[in-house]
């Protein structure tokens, strides 16, 4: 398995997108925090929940991505951003070493791309970010993608 069962935040709002993404990550072995469809809906579960990566989609129902690609960079949290426009101006001047991939892109190749950004050690030499080995976290499938309200 590529990601050894950490939480990983997918925002998309085209719902097939986004479940191909979501099956993606579990079937490298990751824990899915959503699908959200909208920053808001992100950072709302990102009150309950602590993804240990991302995987977010430019442009979504309520704007661009910026502030939650901005709390994510705060909380060093591991991101892959998939656009078919490209970032933001300001966003990519503010984090020119952003990882960007451009639609159409296979999900499995999202995923990979974020499992290598979550295989770098700590300078303890141990994995930096948490895994749920008792399963997801309470809420994190909003109820709109088939999760639990």
């Amino acid at each position: 398995m590529l990601l050894n069962r950490p939480a990983i935040l997918v925002v998309e709002d085209e719902p097939f997108i986004a479940m191909d993404v979501a099956l993606a990550v579990e079937d490298a072995g990751g824990v899915v925090i959503g699908p959200a469809a909208s920053v808001a809906e992100a950072i709302q579960l990102l009150q309950t929940c602590r993804a240990a990566g991302a995987i977010l989609d430019v442009n979504v129902l309520d704007g661009e991505i910026t502030p939650l690609v901005e709390r994510l960079i705060g909380d060093d949290v591991p991101m892959v951003l998939q656009t078919g426009v490209g970032l933001p101006a300001a966003l990519a001047a503010r984090h020119p070493d952003l990882v960007v991939l451009i639609k159409p892109i296979v999900a499995a190749v999202l995923v990979s791309r974020l499992a290598i950004m979550l295989g770098k050690p700590a300078a303890s030499g141990q994995n930096v970010l948490p895994s749920f080995q008792d399963g997801p976290p309470a809420r994190a499938r909003p109820a709109s993608f088939g999760g639990k309200a």
